[in-house]
């Protein structure tokens, strides 16, 4: 009877238990449900929602910390005003002037590298970029303000053109001496021309030739001397040009007196005015490869010149006119050096011969009486020309009449 009461009271049991699940329980879940807010429903389908939502309000606390310690940005532009940004503005651009102002002094004060043309994008491979080489390395080696540095590579490429000016002032010497025959030749050349006289042309021009091989020289070896410096005189002139205008920082101070800025122009405009007398003298002086003095006509553009190149060039660096100055002034010292005669024994340079002047000299016609004389020597040789066609029609129709009297 008690086992029987026991398991009646256990199969009871397990029924209420199954009449809760199948009533209360779902109708208590589903009240419960309806009240939760949509977070805690989300959280309720997935647990993963949760973490995020406590994330969120973390945020949002630290948020609400920060607003309430720093001020946000639009309060921040709010307070900054017009004034205090040109303040800013102009205190920065002081500090930047300054700093530049001192590298700037900084870099000045500072001795040359070699390389350091190069690293400024200078040296290339160009007869330009070899003379900055060398500009560089005297300057480096021998630590020569900038402008002695220019002189002395002047005179240094100077001087190794001596032996090519003593033969050209050999060569133009000789010539000299040979004047008088080479113009006769030259005149019977002239004459045989006109005439067209082919064998007497060739006969003069082969004598010509043997004048210039007895007496070693040659009009053509006077060309050299301008083939020689024109190279070097652009050379120089663009290299100083392109080192004073980027500019080279030690030019500024690597002048002297009253030139200390090498990379702007002269503002005594002492510096044009000498290498223009410089220039002046040398043509006074005569020629670089000697030879008989140049006409006058001649000498009085170069005179021209000479006092045009004030002007022109007034507004070039100093640097050009460091090295034009020490040129012309070693080249006419260079031609009183020449015009020793212990000097050109010992170069074996001949002695120039004193040629006789002409006892009479024509006047040198003008513009209106040369174009007068030949417009009449034309009419004169046409005029010529005609008669002598004339001529040559009568004989010809008189050998015609000879011959038709022979066959009669």
């Amino acid at each position: 009877m008690s086992i029987h009461a026991s398991g009646m009271l256990g199969s009871h049991r397990i029924l209420r238990m199954t009449a809760f699940r199948q009533t209360v329980a779902p109708s208590f879940g589903t009240g419960l449900y309806r009240h939760m807010s949509t977070e805690t429903k989300a959280a309720f389908i997935d647990p993963s929602v949760v973490a995020n939502a406590v994330k969120d309000d973390q945020m949002d606390s630290t948020s609400a910390v920060s607003d309430s310690v720093f001020p946000s940005a639009s309060q921040v532009i709010e307070n900054v005003t017009e004034g205090t940004v040109a303040t800013s503005t102009a205190a920065t651009q002081s500090v930047l002037t300054e700093v530049a102002a001192q590298n700037a002094e900084t870099i000045s004060s500072m001795a040359m590298k070699y390389g350091d043309l190069k690293a400024m994008g200078l040296v290339n491979f160009s007869p330009v970029g070899g003379l900055e080489v060398l500009l560089e390395a005297i300057h480096v080696s021998t630590g020569l303000p900038w402008w002695a540095t220019i002189a002395t590579t002047t005179v240094l490429i100077r001087t190794m053109l001596l032996p090519f000016i003593v033969k050209l002032q050999g060569n133009t010497a000789r010539l000299h001496n040979v004047k008088p025959q080479l113009e006769r030749l030259t005149e019977n050349m002239k004459l045989a021309k006109e005439n067209g006289d082919n064998a007497a042309m060739a006969r003069f021009s082969a004598d010509t030739q043997e004048l210039f091989r007895k007496n070693d020289c040659n009009p053509v070896k006077s060309l050299m001397l301008p083939l020689l410096q024109a190279p070097v005189m652009i050379s120089f002139y663009l290299a100083l040009r392109d080192m004073a205008y980027l500019p080279v920082p030690q030019f500024k101070e690597g002048g002297v007196a009253w030139f200390t800025d090498l990379t702007i122009a002269d503002p005594t405009y002492a510096l044009p005015v000498a290498s223009s007398l410089a220039f002046l003298a040398i043509m006074e002086l005569g020629s670089e490869i000697g030879g008989a003095s140049q006409p006058k006509g001649m000498k009085n553009i170069m005179r021209f010149m000479a006092v045009a190149m004030v002007p022109l060039t007034m507004n070039f660096p100093s640097a050009i006119f460091v090295y034009w100055l020490t040129s012309n002034v070693y080249t006419a010292g260079q031609i009183m050096f020449f015009r020793i005669p212990t000097v050109r024994r010992v170069l074996s340079i001949p002695e120039l011969v004193n040629h006789p002047k002409p006892k009479k000299v024509s006047k040198q016609p003008g513009f209106i009486e040369s174009f007068k004389a030949s417009y009449e020597g034309g009419l004169a040789a046409k005029q010529k020309e005609l008669e002598v066609a004339k001529e040559r029609e009568k004989v010809a129709a008189q050998k015609l009449r000879r011959q038709n009297r022979k066959r009669i």
